[in-house]
């Protein structure tokens, strides 16, 4: 029971801990020279789950920003944690927020910095 039980935890962890971040078909982990990040999550339309949209200077669209996974398909997230745990699993830490206006809605902007 001991030896099944752990090999299940090293399974999950295993899959926690590969989880990929990509976004406009990059993976954020090989890229060169982007040494910060700035993360904003929205609520999808009509859900409750959030979407992540991250700026590392490849451009401003929601579609070049939105977070994915390697098969290119949207990633969702429970809360701002569930996010802020990914980006620490792969090796960034949040180091300030701020809020920017845009066309009358105010969104909260997480700046992260890769993990020396």
């Amino acid at each position: 029971m001991k030896k099944g039980l752990i090999i299940l935890l090293l399974v999950l962890c295993y899959q926690t801990k590969a989880q990929q971040i990509f976004v406009n078909g990059q993976n954020l982990t090989t890229l060169k020279n982007v040494n910060y990040i700035t993360v904003k999550a929205q609520k999808t339309w009509m859900a409750t789950r959030l979407s992540a949209f991250l700026d590392y200077g490849q451009g401003t669209s929601e579609r070049e920003q939105e977070m994915t996974d390697a098969n290119k398909k949207s990633m969702f997230f429970k809360s701002r944690v569930d996010i802020f745990n990914l980006l620490d699993r792969n090796g960034w830490e949040l180091v300030d927020n701020y809020e920017e206006t845009k066309d009358g809605k105010t969104y909260i902007l997480h700046i992260f910095r890769r993990k020396k």
